[in-house]
């Protein structure tokens, strides 16, 4: 075959013997002339048995890869002859649903695209937008504490000197990226005034500001594709911004579970154990895990998740990467200010027992005498309901969230109260957090030298 692809787009076709050699073969024309690709390989996914033979003179001399698996042989068939489209000729019984959105992965992973009779997953475009060393933190879906860790993460690397910014995007960010330089200005009234004048509030990177204590740009974006891809988004924008600051490496933070579009160096993804174990072991949750070089397993919490699930979790996610380090945490909330023999109303998004949980570390921890809670944070006349019974409250602690500048913070101040904001501190239960950060940031400073 010409060894000059020429404008013709290189592909790898996934065949089977269930179908008959010469069925394939003329499938392997059709595609060839009705879609202009240069084919360069087949992965033959099963049912050899069915054929005499199998060698490269049986598809028109192509390479063929078989044998270690269909996994395998896609990822050895693509490091060997690159490709841009991944074309799946297959079908029932070789490969069902799962399987095909585990090839899917795989192909995505290595930035080729991926397509059948009736589908096409376009790989999603990373570009490096950003000349600084980067990390992607990236959430397999929304209520993960993704924000939490990367606020814990961002605050880490600021105290050994490693001068973080974090660019983040949400559903709620700004019309143009927006830069919060100074975060001591992140103050309780800066993010009321901000709500009374009918402005969003709660974006992550007012939390990451506060939280974090670094520099934070705010993006926007709308909708997500099923490899995280937003249809819309301002982060390149955000990108030029971040690169313009004084800082040694950006945090580029998702949103739920769609990924800043640009190129990273290292990423670290938050998942919740409480999330079903298909949003990171199924669908497309194997293409964030195969770019992953660290899992943050949130809520690991007994009350949430069975011993056997979370088992299976972590067994998973190292089934699909073997090289993925794993660090177990649950969430415990830190106050940003005094709560010490205070009678404490505490809003937040957690459950119930979680929310127990939270009022018992208070109390043990910080002094906190907590007379009234709620965990309808993200559930505005629910919260209102349970604020009516705050009785003689002298401080409000919340999570920051929308509810809790618009509702929480704003009765606080209509009422003479205090308002304390809380952070959610991930703390381990297997492994050590700040040493896979300090990995996490040699593996980005590594990667992005050798650009």
């Amino acid at each position: 075959m010409d060894d000059n692809p020429g404008p013709a787009q290189r592909a790898i076709a996934l065949v089977d013997g269930e179908h008959y050699p010469e069925v394939t073969r003329d499938a392997l024309r059709y595609l060839a002339e009705s879609r202009g690709v240069r084919l360069v390989a087949l992965v033959f996914l099963g049912g050899t048995e069915k054929l005499a033979k199998l060698d490269s003179s049986t598809f028109g001399d192509l390479p063929v890869y078989s044998g270690a698996g269909q996994v395998a042989d896609l990822r050895r068939a693509i490091d060997e002859n690159p490709a841009d489209t991944v074309y799946d000729l297959s079908d029932e019984p070789v490969v069902g649903y799962h399987e095909r959105f585990r090839l899917a992965c795989e192909a995505l992973a290595r930035g080729v695209s991926y397509a059948g009779a009736d589908f096409t997953f376009e790989a999603p475009r990373l570009p490096y937008l950003c000349d600084k060393p980067s990390i992607g933190v990236w959430g397999s879906g929304k209520r993960v504490g993704k924000t939490a860790v990367a606020g814990f993460a961002a605050r880490y690397l600021q105290a050994k000197g490693s001068r973080p910014c974090v660019c983040t995007m949400g559903r709620g960010g700004p019309p143009h990226p927006e830069l919060l330089h100074s975060p001591e200005d992140v103050t309780d009234e800066y993010l009321r005034g901000r709500a009374d004048a009918g402005r969003h509030a709660a974006s992550d990177h007012f939390e990451d500001a506060m939280m974090g204590t670094v520099p934070a740009i705010g993006c926007r974006r709308c909708g997500g594709g099923l490899a995280g891809a937003p249809f819309y988004s301002n982060v390149a924008e955000g990108a030029e911004l971040a690169c313009e600051q004084d800082a040694g490496l950006v945090l580029f933070e998702g949103s739920g579970a769609a990924i800043p579009p640009v190129g990273v160096d290292s990423v670290m993804l938050v998942a919740s154990a409480a999330q079903p174990l298909e949003y990171l072991l199924g669908y497309m949750g194997p293409y964030r895990l195969l770019l992953s070089d660290l899992l943050v397993v949130t809520m690991c919490e007994e009350f949430q998740v069975s011993s056997e699930k979370l088992r299976r979790l972590v067994d998973g996610a190292l089934s699909i990467n073997p090289e993925v380090k794993v660090v177990k945490t649950v969430f415990r909330p830190r106050p940003l200010g005094d709560l010490n023999g205070r009678k404490v109303f505490i809003a937040s998004t957690a459950p119930p027992l979680g929310l127990d949980t939270q009022a018992e570390h208070l109390e043990k921890e910080f002094g906190a005498l907590v007379i009234g809670k709620s965990p309808h944070l993200a559930d505005r006349a629910a919260l209102a309901r349970d604020l009516e019974g705050a009785g003689d409250v002298e401080v409000f602690a919340t999570e920051l969230k929308a509810a809790g500048v618009d509702t929480v913070s704003r009765l606080a101040a209509e009422s003479g109260r205090q308002l304390v904001y809380l952070e959610n501190v991930p703390v381990e239960l297997d492994g050590v957090l700040e040493e896979e950060i300090d990995i996490l940031e040699n593996k980005a400073q590594e990667r992005y030298l050798s650009r």
